[in-house]
């Protein structure tokens, strides 16, 4: 059985521009879970890292397996979030991503371990370190 309805020009139109709306909608929710996970990954370590330059004895223990316990969150929680597709897929962005983030990162934990307590390098790096995930989610949000 064929059907031969004849669409008008502005109903496909219409039915185009719907069409793109959903299709744009669709990738976008896609794209969400990983601008979050940059975002997250960012802003912990780099409190993290800050609070651990500045503190000393047990609040530098809270803030080094604080910043440990919220990284294994995060990872579990992407990885979860992203069912049925690879979480971290080795594109070349996202190997961009994430080196960015451990050069900055592992700044940021020099400055913990040689400059302890230097509160100015402390926060430029870990600044950087926040700087850096931000323009990476953000390049990522708009792919």
């Amino acid at each position: 059985m064929t059907d031969h309805t004849h669409t008008s020009p502005t109903d496909a139109r219409r039915l185009l521009d719907e069409a793109e709306r959903i299709s744009r909608r669709a990738h976008d929710a896609t794209r969400w879970p990983y601008v979050t996970f940059l975002l997250a990954l960012g802003t912990s370590t780099s409190l993290g890292t800050l609070a651990m330059a500045v503190t000393e004895g047990s609040a530098f223990g809270l803030a080094y397996v604080g910043t440990l316990v919220v990284g294994f969150a995060l990872v579990l929680f992407f990885c979860v979030t992203i069912q049925g597709r690879r979480a971290f897929a080795w594109s070349r962005r996202w190997s961009l991503y994430i080196g960015a983030w451990a050069v900055t990162y592992l700044a940021a934990i020099a400055v913990v371990a040689w400059w302890h307590g230097d509160v100015l390098a402390a926060g430029v790096t870990s600044g950087l370190v926040l700087l850096v995930t931000t323009a990476c989610a953000a390049v990522e949000a708009r792919r």
